[in-house]
């Protein structure tokens, strides 16, 4: 779907903290149709309306104090300075939005942006009368009014106690004068026992763990709604109509559970001649597309978690304090793998001598007197590791990783449990949408994971634990936000799957931008998606075509 001019010249007025500023509110008359499915739940390829985004870290850090800003400039540039859409940020801190809207308007200013272009830019900016939360996909979602096409945002009940009941109203509110309304309540599914087990609920009625969150909730081409396993039909009808646009994904044996960790659709633009609605791809994790990177020659020898010195967005002093200090930093995760890894089997029989060296001496050495040393400590490995890992490839770390049954075995049940969905949502896709056979288009992105657990069955395959414990080892591609033409992802720290990111969007003439943010959602089992919203809208079909 080619991207149009989405907003009207219509002004209406919004106080900000100085004056009364325009609003600019979206122009329907170019936009796709609503879906005639009775699915009030729109797909990545409708335009967004507003965005929503955290300023509520996991771990405050300066790094972390940062994603905020550079989310909100990223929309904003990515719009390339017009027809921005409304930006909602909900601070606990009228302060800290004032501090937040004075550097954008620097930053614009420095950029030499006209002072009119300015002016409306800073009028898309709002503040959400709301508590400053992390998770801003999970406590409510936005569907569309399918009489107007304008978007209704839903709290979710079984969130209640995280966010309060009034939370959705106040974020309609801030959205109210170009249409943004405050929708009925969705009511929970669950047993009286919450985190009941998958075996208890396999008629899908009701919900078990996290499935009511609305990571949880995507949309798909045709009119569809992407749910979890763990999300009970009773909750997802609520939204999505007929059972018929449900199709119902493997994502219990994630810790998290939610769809968007896994898929992602995303519109593109071949320019080969193809009818619009046919103008997406589907992402999918994949771990054997990750490890299929780290072994080819070349591009294998790209360190596996480095420190990007030309972003930045990137304070290098406090990534490198961060990942030797940090518990969860990336460094700290990466290197008590690789301990593990060796522990299970100290000798890696399978691995060349010259890695095993890399390996040995990473962990080994006492790095201030440059001599090895096999007795040091768990903490001192730990240190060293951390400040030597820009020196181990993605090609080493794979042939550790290949050398570990367990880690295998866990990839290559996820990767099976993957294709199966990916062939569930083509089929129900082009089952609406045969027009787009031909067309149909997949990006398997690279993504590992660790932590969770398979079972043997009888005849000797594997399956996924579910409920399982399963995360993603860095953060996932899929987890990424639409800004017009670009695809912004939390950077994974591997430049090896960055660039691979890059290119694959450059072939669909989309761009890839990345957000570090480790320490801001990474480590409580989420990223850039999961700490942000994107609220949609749609032409409505009672409209004359």
């Amino acid at each position: 779907m080619k991207r149009m001019k989405f907003y009207s010249s219509l002004l209406l007025l919004t106080i900000s903290s100085t004056s009364a500023i325009a609003l600019e509110c979206p122009d329907k008359s170019n936009v796709p149709y609503c879906p005639d499915s009775g699915s009030t739940l729109l797909d990545e390829t409708y335009p967004t309306q507003a965005f929503v985004i955290s300023n509520r870290p996991m771990v405050p850090s300066k790094e972390a104090s940062g994603v905020t800003q550079k989310f909100v400039s990223k929309v904003i540039s990515n719009y390339d300075y017009k027809n921005v859409p409304q930006i909602i940020l909900p601070m606990s801190n009228p302060e800290d939005f004032k501090e937040l809207v004075a550097s954008i308007r620097n930053t614009l200013v420095q950029k030499k942006i006209p002072e009119a272009d300015v002016e409306k830019i800073i009028g898309q900016i709002t503040p959400g009368p709301a508590q400053s939360y992390t998770w801003q996909q999970d406590w409510f979602e936005s569907f569309v009014d399918l009489k107007t096409g304008s978007p209704v945002v839903r709290q979710i009940e079984s969130y209640y106690e995280r966010v309060s009941p009034g939370a959705g109203q106040q974020l309609a509110n801030s959205g109210n004068q170009c249409a943004l309304t405050n929708g009925d309540t969705i009511t929970p599914a669950y047993n009286e026992n919450p985190f009941s087990t998958l075996e208890q609920n396999r008629k899908g009625e009701n919900s078990f763990g996290s499935g009511e969150m609305g990571g949880n909730i995507e949309g798909a081409p045709g009119g569809f709604c992407l749910a979890g396993d763990n999300q009970g039909k009773k909750f997802t009808t609520q939204f999505c109509g007929d059972e018929k646009n449900i199709i119902t994904l493997q994502t219990s044996w994630l810790s998290v559970g939610h769809v968007d960790e896994l898929f992602k659709i995303m519109p593109t633009q071949f320019n080969d001649g193809r009818p619009k609605e046919c103008e997406f791809s589907l992402m999918a994790a994949s771990p054997k597309k990750a490890l299929s990177l780290m072994a080819t020659p070349g591009p294998g020898n790209i360190p596996f978690y480095d420190i990007d010195n030309k972003n930045p967005d990137i304070d290098l002093n406090e990534i490198k304090a961060m990942r030797v200090e940090g518990q969860f930093a990336g460094n700290s995760r990466i290197c008590k793998y690789m301990q593990l890894a060796m522990n299970k089997k100290p000798n890696m029989p399978s691995l060349p001598n010259s890695i095993k060296s890399v390996f040995l001496k990473l962990f080994f050495t006492d790095a201030s007197a440059g001599i090895v040393e096999s007795g040091i400590s768990f903490d001192k490995q730990m240190e060293n590791c951390s400040n030597n890992i820009e020196k181990v490839t993605n090609f080493e770390i794979q042939e550790v990783m290949k050398d570990d049954k367990d880690f295998m075995d866990l990839q290559m049940a996820i990767d099976k449990s993957i294709e199966a969905d990916k062939a569930r949502i083509k089929e129900k896709i082009l089952s609406r949408l045969p027009q787009c056979i031909k067309y149909y288009n997949e990006i398997d992105v690279p993504d590992l994971f660790y932590g969770g657990k398979t079972i043997k069955n009888a005849d000797g395959t594997l399956q996924l634990q579910q409920p399982g414990t399963t995360d993603s080892f860095l953060p996932n591609p899929t987890n990424s936000v639409l800004m017009n033409k670009t695809l912004t992802f939390s950077d994974s720290g591997n430049k090896l799957f960055n660039n691979y990111m890059k290119d694959e969007l450059s072939k669909r003439n989309m761009k890839a931008d990345f957000i570090p943010t480790w320490d801001y959602a990474h480590i409580g089992h989420g990223n850039i998606h999961c700490s942000s919203h994107s609220i949609p809208y749609c032409k409505p079909k009672t409209e004359s075509r």
